[in-house]
Parts: structure tokens; sequence; C-alpha cells
């Protein structure tokens, strides 16, 4: 988010922000592992660390989307190395496996390889780790263009290519997916994004449209609430920039930099009034934010009599669903341990893998569980899984069986 930071950075001081960055990627991780924080948490906080760091890449080489009075992003170095491995891992996760399908198995079984120790080295132990990317971009684009009605494909495309700042690329990727989720806000908010820096960082035109649009379908989407407010500064419509930007440090926890982030944006807008002569707004203690239609379908998971004696109550349980139709990847996952069945469970939007593939954007889904031995989200032989038919969005009372061993 949008941040004062001095001209010169110590790089000693850089190398710091780089562990203090990553140590706290490493927490939201074991967070959502132990169960402390829900997938909806999770996703905004991902999202907003996602559109932090490609904000602080683009700024690092003058092109990104930036108010013109001194406010910048902070962290740029740790935003370039995790900028470069995030992408790197994803596409590779892509190429290796069809989709991401850590969850539902659908790829054949490897050995281990490098995607499971990406995280590891830096991008300046590795300094070829940029050509890398490029590479495994390059390769990616070519399958799209055998499988242009591949939607997760065309959605890691766009993001990778925003990451190295091919924007125009990112673009045409963006606009391949657009069609196939009508409706869906994150993606409009990426795409918004994505044409804002390919002009330069300005949000007038159709980037705002797009934004304004996410809004109305999702008015809590974060993304979406920081380019309007940005837009609105710009303008010097401070009034409006203050009431999109309060909205968005209330979705986020009070304790982080996120909020801290938001409150000097605002206390500059409020600035800003004032050398105006004009009454900063009050901040309205007791209106809640919108809210958005929750897509959701629930139900239980029971496990085959034949199989009762191969599960424990140490076991980890994974519950998903995919579309009936198209793309096979995750559109909503739940993990929790279960000590006694059938086991209940709920699965709505807010548990999406990504936030442009989600529950809402589909009415026939299949839902499946699999109960993993070693708590690992990837498939291996031993587990016990099961899966449901097609089945509608909002069934309330569907029953999968467990039934069958994994190979």
């Amino acid at each position: 988010l949008l941040r004062r930071v001095p001209a010169k950075v110590n790089i000693d001081h850089d190398r710091l922000n780089i562990e203090i960055y990553r140590d706290q990627l490493a927490d939201l991780d074991k967070d959502l592992a132990n169960n402390t924080i829900d997938r909806g948490y999770y996703e905004r906080t991902y999202q907003e660390i996602e559109r932090r760091l490609l904000q602080d890449i683009d700024l690092a080489k003058g092109d990104g989307v930036v108010l013109q009075t001194g406010l910048s992003p902070t962290n740029r170095v740790a935003a370039v190395t995790l900028g470069l491995l995030l992408p790197a891992m994803a596409v590779l996760m892509y190429q290796q496996w069809g989709a991401p399908a850590a969850i539902t198995g659908d790829f054949p079984k490897v050995a281990a390889t490098s995607s499971e120790t990406a995280a590891e080295p830096t991008a300046a132990e590795h300094p070829d780790t940029g050509q890398q990317v490029e590479a495994m971009v390059a390769e990616l684009a070519a399958r799209m263009e055998q499988n242009p009605n591949d939607l997760e494909g065309w959605l890691m495309l766009g993001r990778s290519y925003r990451f190295l700042r091919r924007h125009a690329e990112a673009i045409s990727a963006f606009e391949k997916a657009l069609p196939m989720v009508e409706g869906n806000p994150q993606l409009m908010a990426d795409y918004a994004d994505t044409l804002a820096m390919a002009a330069g960082g300005v949000l007038e035109g159709k980037p705002i449209r797009y934004i304004q649009k996410a809004l109305e379908i999702d008015p809590t989407n974060i993304q979406s609430l920081w380019l309007s407010g940005t837009y609105h500064f710009e303008k010097g419509e401070y009034e409006k920039a203050i009431e999109q930007w309060r909205k968005l440090k209330r979705l986020v926890p009070a304790d982080s930099q996120d909020a801290e982030a938001m409150a000097g944006n605002v206390a500059e807008a409020e600035l800003r009034l004032r050398e105006q002569g004009k009454a900063v707004p009050a901040e309205s203690t007791s209106a809640p934010l919108p809210t958005v239609a929750t897509a959701k379908i629930s139900g239980k998971v029971t496990l085959a009599a034949t199989l009762l004696d191969k599960a424990g109550p140490e076991d980890t349980l994974f519950i998903f669903a995919r579309a009936a139709e198209g793309p096979r990847m995750p559109l909503a996952t739940l993990r929790k341990k279960v000590s006694q069945w059938p086991a209940e469970f709920s699965l709505d939007e807010s548990m999406s893998v990504m936030p442009a593939m989600s529950l809402a954007n589909h009415k026939a889904v299949v839902v499946g569980a699999r109960i993993s031995k070693s708590g690992n989200a990837m498939p291996q032989s031993g587990d016990l899984e099961g899966t449901s038919p097609v089945v509608q969005l909002g069934d309330s009372q569907l029953e999968i069986v467990i039934d069958a061993v994994v190979p």
C-alpha cells in the first residue's frame, strides 16, 4: 500500500526488511495450516501481499500506479526478491501438473522436484532466477496457444506477465480470461490495475470503469478499494479517497502494516482537505460495510464401513469443490481433523484457492473428499477418497462417501 519512504535506503536495512517480509509470509502459511485463521482471511491477506509486491516491483522501474505526492511503497528489495520467486513457483507447478491441482490430485505421480524447494533460495543466491521465470512463462504462453479454453492458465499467464512488467501481454491474457468468468470482481481489479500500469499509472478511462464495476459486485474488494481511493486522490477528490481508504482500513487487521499504511494515506488526504480550507468528514463507527451474498454448499462426509479401520483421528480430511465443467482447479477447499463420522462441512466463496476462481461463478459443481495420513495436500498412495455426483450450488444436504483408496 502507499507509504512515505526516504529517497535512499540503507542496504542492510533492505536485507532486514526481506527477512521480515519472508517471516510474515511463513507465519501466514503456518496460521492457515494450524487453523488459527480462516481461508477468507488468508486469501485477503495473500491478495494484498501479491498486490504490494506487484506495485513495488513496478515502482522500482518507474511504471506503477503511484500518487504524485511523494507517497510510495516500502520494501522494494523484498518485493523484487519475492516477485521473482512467487511466479516461478506458480508457473513451475502449472507446467508440471497441468493445473494448480495439489488438492484434487489431477496430475501424475512424480518424484520430488524443484517446485518443492523453490521457496528456499533467494534471487540473490541464484541470479538466473529471472531468466528461468522468463523461460517458464514463455513455455506456458506456448501451451496456452494449444489450450485457449484453459481459464486458470490465462489467469496464471496474466499474473506472470504482470510480475515481469510485460503489461501489454498481461492485458491480452486477462482479456482471454474475462469472458470465461463474467462478473468476477477480483479479475476485474487485476485487469484494471494492469491497464493502468500499461498507461503509465493512469487510472482514468477504462481502468476506473472496471474498478467501479468490481466494487458494484463486491464492495469489500481490497484491491478495488485501494485503486479507487488512489484514483480519487489523484483527481483531488479527497473526501472520496478518504471514504474508500477508510473502508479498506476496516477490512484489514487493526494491528497490521496494511492498516498503518491506510492510516497514513487517510492522514495525507485529510491534510490536503485542510489546506483547501475544507472540513474533514467524520468517520462512521456504526455503519456496517456492505455485504456480498455468499455462494456456498454444505453437507456431510461419511466413511465406508470397509475403510473404517484405515482412518484415524490424527488423519487430515481435505474437502474441495470444482466446476462440473471446464477447468478442474478447486474453487474452494477445506482442511480439518475428524474424530467422528460423519463429518459436517460447508464450503463457500471465501475459501477460493485463487481470487478469480470462485464458487460464485458456477451453478453446478463436483465435491470431493480425501483423507490423508501425512497431512499433505498432494494425494499419496494409500489416501482414502470419495467424490460426489454433479450437484447444484446451494445444496445444504450433500453427502459424500469416501469409499476408495488412492493406488
